[in-house]
């Protein structure tokens, strides 16, 4: 792999680009904005737009075009530029002359939103992937498998509980019976260093109000295990399910498990405050009811609580032999990055 396309600069998204660039790897960012995080130096190119370039070492200078120049020591350049990914010739477009694609965009937690827009994307994905005889790497969640009712694994039959996993259930069965090669890499729930909290509720309901000197609340049961992943571990078994599907015939799909653990949310609670150095206090375990109260007003309320299943009851992942071989960061370093 010399080059890559990531679509979609959140949590995902952002870590896959550092390591790869980190690596030696020419990656393109496409997103809607074409923006980073950082402010940057846009350049019209027809209907791309190269935004600003970032080398992880800080070693850099921009150009009056956007461009990034660093010495090689400094890691290979981050281009960021705007497409909508699910117009084909845009993608297209951006895509060729990369090695693979990793397919991190989403969609609002909304089921309906989910519906409209992701069987959709997924597909003028893999299509455009097929036609450049490439691969797609798309990270994925235990949603297809919430009512499982025993450790998920890289065999498990689907067992989707709602809207959100049966959406989740069908993408992976195009994606099985598509003709681009494809691999979907399933982790629990994020931590780690790009966590954002609409997007990680072990951020948003435990280490962010604890860091605030308040108190943990979350609308699950505290005492069950319950499958995390570390984003770092999430990209790197991204970055090594591209290299698996290299050589392997057109069509392929592979379903793998990232690096993960299970703790329980009171283990995490708990060690958030041994390492932030404030008072040992018990989560607040919100019954059930609450988020389906809440979920008259509120969408997201609602889409969580019909997950109730993965949150009051055990949600195990179980790491096959492809997550061993990369070795897993201990879930205590995922909860220190967000602190």
């Amino acid at each position: 792999m010399k080059s890559a396309l990531i679509i979609g600069y959140g949590q995902i998204g952002e870590e896959i680009a550092t390591q790869l660039s980190t690596t030696g790897i020419h990656t393109t960012v496409a997103t809607r904005s074409g923006r980073a995080s950082a402010p940057v130096a846009a350049a019209a190119a027809g209907n791309r737009t190269v935004t600003d370039v970032q080398s992880p070492a800080g070693n850099e200078t921009v150009t009056d075009t956007g461009q990034t120049l660093h010495s090689p020591e400094a890691g290979t350049e981050i281009t960021h530029i705007r497409i909508d990914a699910a117009d084909r010739a845009q993608l297209h477009d951006a895509a060729a002359g990369s090695d693979v694609i990793f397919a991190c965009a989403h969609a609002p937690y909304d089921s309906r939103k989910w519906e409209q827009t992701l069987p959709r994307l997924d597909s003028a994905i893999m299509d455009t992937a097929a036609r450049l005889g490439i691969p797609v790497i798309f990270p994925e969640s235990v949603y297809a498998f919430a009512g499982l009712g025993q450790a998920i694994t890289e065999s498990s039959p689907f067992a989707p509980v709602e809207d959100k996993g049966r959406i989740r259930q069908r993408l992976l069965e195009a994606r099985r019976e598509h003709p681009a090669t494809t691999a979907s890499v399933i982790a629990g729930d994020l931590l780690g260093s790009t966590a954002q909290p609409w997007s990680s509720v072990i951020k948003m309901c435990i280490t962010a109000p604890i860091s605030k000197g308040h108190r943990a609340i979350v609308p699950a049961r505290t005492d069950v295990a319950h499958g995390i992943t570390v984003i770092a571990d999430l990209a790197a078994a991204m970055i090594r399910a591209a290299q698996l599907l290299e050589d392997v015939p057109a069509g392929t799909h592979r379903l793998l498990i990232a690096p993960s653990s299970n703790p329980t949310l009171g283990e995490i609670t708990e060690f958030t405050h041994e390492h932030s150095g404030t008072k040992p206090r018990k989560p607040l375990a919100l019954p059930r009811w609450t988020t389906r109260v809440a979920g008259v007003v509120e969408r997201s309320m609602y889409e969580l609580h019909q997950l109730s299943p993965i949150w009051y009851s055990p949600c195990v992942i179980e790491s096959g032999d492809f997550a061993e071989s990369l070795g897993t960061t201990d879930w205590r370093k995922g909860v220190t990055q967000m602190l």
